[in-house]
């Protein structure tokens, strides 16, 4: 049973303690968060053993730290877990600049610790599924992939953010929605397409009230094909998701949790949902014991912030920017 430190106790720490759990491998046992309501909550619920400061957790006897903390809040975690030789699971964005997300890199790479960046899509069995339609070959060569995502948050809600001096309502802390939101799915597409190329992104400004941009559109060219980015996060779209493969044999689509292949010429069929894809928990453990990374590495997670960098960049000069 591998024993867990968590740094940060926000809304998404939920997910690590469940997680780990459900694997019935491991177990989040101490943590700590500059929030001592947040400390003292998980203490009562989750009943774990609170610590003075995040150097106390990762000096630990814990073999996993798991990073909780926002994007402009991971580099020194990291370096500390990876110098005293503890597997790490950190959130996404694993920065919010080139500078630390080396800085990061480099103390991974020296010590060696299995290291995986918190990003959901490729663990998760609809969306892995997707790509092994494309592995399979039955998509001929890839020539897109898209992302179309609609998930509506009221107007007073993104207002109540505002006000409330929310780091995500911050650009200079969360790196802008497409860096803090969409990076889920920009990671997911570069899995699909390859190594990212140039971006021409378009960031739009729709809930009076909100300084962020709250509806992007991106094109991403990567070596193998093209990817197209949709997302609103605004209230006025319903809520609305589709993710696809087109390759020259056909494509694969993912809506309303239904995969469908639909060959070139031919009537849509059925694809059943994998079974054979491990939560990214799951595959953390498994990929310590291996010796291995996983699939979303430190080298994914950079990839992807370039993206996430050049679409910003892109969305400012109004060209094509190279990543």
């Amino acid at each position: 049973m591998y024993k867990a430190g968590i740094i940060g106790l926000g809304g998404i720490a939920a997910s690590h303690f469940n997680g780990l759990k459900d694997t019935g491998r491991a177990e989040i046992v101490c943590g700590w968060d500059m929030n001592e309501e947040a400390i003292a909550k998980a203490v009562e619920e989750r009943g774990i053993e609170a610590k003075a400061s995040a150097e106390r957790v990762i000096h630990s006897d814990v073999d996993i730290v798991v990073i909780d903390t926002p994007g402009f809040a991971h580099v020194e975690y990291v370096q500390q877990a990876a110098l005293a030789g503890k597997d790490t699971i950190c959130e996404k964005p694993v920065a919010l600049n080139m500078k630390d997300a080396l800085a990061i890199k480099e103390a991974v790479d020296k010590s060696g610790i299995c290291f995986q960046v918190s990003f959901n899509h490729r663990n998760n069995p609809e969306f892995g599924t997707l790509k092994s339609v494309q592995d399979d070959g039955r998509l001929g060569r890839t020539v897109s992939a898209w992302a179309h995502l609609y998930a509506p948050v009221s107007s007073a809600r993104w207002r109540q953010i505002q006000e409330s001096g929310h780091w995500r309502a911050s650009f200079e802390l969360s790196g802008g929605r497409i860096n803090e939101f969409c990076s889920h799915t920009v990671n997911w597409l570069l899995w699909v397409l390859g190594a990212p190329q140039t971006v021409y992104g378009r960031a739009l400004f729709t809930t009076e009230g909100f300084e962020l941009d709250d509806a992007d559109y991106a094109l991403i060219q990567c070596e193998k094909g093209v990817g197209l980015l949709d997302v609103h996060r605004h209230a006025g779209v319903a809520k609305d998701s589709n993710f696809g493969i087109l390759g020259t044999g056909g494509s694969v689509m993912l809506k309303d949790r239904a995969i469908g292949f639909t060959a070139m010429d031919e009537d849509t069929v059925d694809v059943p949902v994998s079974t054979e894809i491990k939560p990214k928990h799951a595959e953390f453990l498994d990929c310590i014991e291996a010796g291995t990374q996983p699939l979303t590495d430190i080298n994914s997670a950079i990839d992807t912030l370039k993206v996430c960098l050049a679409f910003n960049k892109s969305a400012k000069s109004g060209e094509v920017e190279t990543v």
